[in-house]
């Protein structure tokens, strides 16, 4: 519009002069009016063949157009998530109820539900209590065979190869049921966890094992995995086999745990998670108190994560921070997560507790350009086992979602559950959590931002 105004009074300018010339005598031939008004237009539009408005404002001899600034640089920040279950074990009830004909069995409605959260992980870690050791292998203690239940556990493969299904890629077999059918039975473990595919902790098949720290990287974040047991339920670790299970006695000495951590660290290690197997069974704090200094010396020593099991109940999570050059490094602490699966229930075990655990998800970062690494957020999901509907693993935040139908549920049955849901939460919160979760953020939205501004 701009340029049909301009061209339009060009005209009537120059058709004014020629009328006028004509009258005063002074106008300019026709010829001179035709090259002014081809000058005037071609100077305004530009030159035939060139981009409209190239002549509009003229460049000074030798005049160079400013180039735009090049972009600042991004700072390399990567991220890992890792989700932790609690304890898992197959009782009888579970294995009968997965029997499908003859020799076969089928977990997989167990985990179906809860699947995506299992697979949202990078590193996804299940404590499995007890042996897939196939039917013949001789327990270690009572002499039996066959698929059996508490005491002592033995499952069909179809459970390891269930959870490898629903996403758990690690498993920890530093345990007190890791001996269940014996030195043998472990190795039979072992192999076929392996061959999975799955990564194991906690027990091993060689000294050369035992002394190779597990560190998985991811979107290269190096995360160490270390797993040690309170005991093995009296069976002895067989002599010349002392590789085959991480043991320490009641976490009395915890000297071979800082060794280990040492180890992975000076091999690369960004991070290092401790998983120990420990403490008195059905207490919703950790029996003894003392595993609470035990948690503490671990973080100090330079685990960045310590995730308990064993208790069956879920446990308070607790944060310790300490000064590492010159900065505030904060730990996160678990000691238990309750279980994950079982078939232990209210009636059996007079506590609603033992149906109820916690999945445990940590998202990991790492400042690729200075190999600074942190936890960057924690979160949890109370999970419920449905033992009347195929023994699922069902998460208390999409039930509360839901319609009690959606997942065989009464309105009575959810009620109670969100009571036990409440006050499992309140369990978890009790060694302020959510106070000392801000002030670790806080570390980590402040290693954010140094990356921003020197990083790089």
């Amino acid at each position: 519009m701009r340029r049909i105004y301009f061209i339009t009074l060009l005209i009537i300018m120059v058709t004014i002069s020629f009328f006028g010339g004509m009258t005063t005598g002074s106008s300019y031939p026709p010829e001179q009016i035709k090259d002014i008004s081809i000058d005037a237009l071609l100077n305004f539009t530009g030159s035939p063949g060139s981009p409209a408005g190239e002549n509009d404002v003229a460049l000074e001899e030798n005049e160079v157009p400013e180039e735009e600034p090049e972009p600042e640089p991004e700072p390399d920040l990567r991220t890992v998530k890792m989700v932790v279950t609690g304890n898992i074990m197959a009782h009888i009830p579970q294995i009968e109820q997965a029997h499908v004909e003859e020799d076969r069995y089928d977990f997989s409605p167990s985990f179906e539900v809860i699947a995506p959260y299992l697979q949202a992980g990078d590193i996804t870690v299940a404590d499995l209590e007890g042996m897939q050791a196939g039917p013949d292998i001789v327990s270690a203690g009572w002499g039996v065979s066959g698929y059996t239940g508490f005491p002592e556990f033995n499952a069909p493969d179809e459970l390891s190869e269930a959870l490898y299904e629903a996403g758990v890629n690690v498993f920890t077999f530093a345990n007190n049921h890791a001996l269940d059918r014996g030195y043998d039975g472990l190795m039979a473990t072992l192999e076929h966890v392996r061959g999975l595919g799955a990564e194991t902790i906690g027990a091993y098949k060689s000294w050369e094992e035992r002394n190779t720290p597990l560190i998985l990287d991811k979107n290269g974040i190096k995360v160490a995995l270390i797993g040690y047991t309170y005991g093995t339920n009296g069976i002895p670790v067989p002599e010349g086999h002392g590789y085959c299970v991480n043991l320490t006695p009641d976490f009395y000495d915890i000297n071979p745990i800082i060794e280990d951590i040492n180890t992975a660290r000076n091999n690369g290690a960004d991070l290092v998670a401790v998983f120990p197997h420990w403490g008195g069974e059905h207490h919703h704090e950790p029996q003894p108190q003392r595993l609470r200094q035990v948690a503490e010396e671990l973080a100090a020593a330079g685990a960045d994560l310590v995730i308990g099991g064993h208790p069956k109940y879920v446990q308070p999570i607790e944060w310790f921070f300490h000064e590492e050059n010159g900065n505030e490094r904060p730990t996160l602490a678990i000691y238990s997560q309750g279980n994950f699966i079982s078939n232990q229930s209210e009636a059996a075990n007079n506590t609603p507790f033992v149906e109820y655990g916690l999945l445990l998800d940590v998202e990991l970062t790492k400042n690729y350009d200075t190999g600074e690494a942190w936890i960057s957020d924690v979160g949890y999901e109370v999970t419920w086992v449905h033992r009347e509907w195929r023994h699922r693993v069902l998460p208390l935040s999409d039930v509360f979602a839901a319609s009690p139908e959606e997942f065989n549920l009464t309105e009575a049955q959810v009620d109670r559950i969100k009571n036990i849901h409440d006050t499992t939460t309140e369990v978890v919160e009790r060694y302020g959590h959510p106070e000392d979760k801000e002030r670790a953020m806080a570390i980590a939205e402040e290693l954010y931002n140094q990356a921003y501004e020197e990083g790089f």
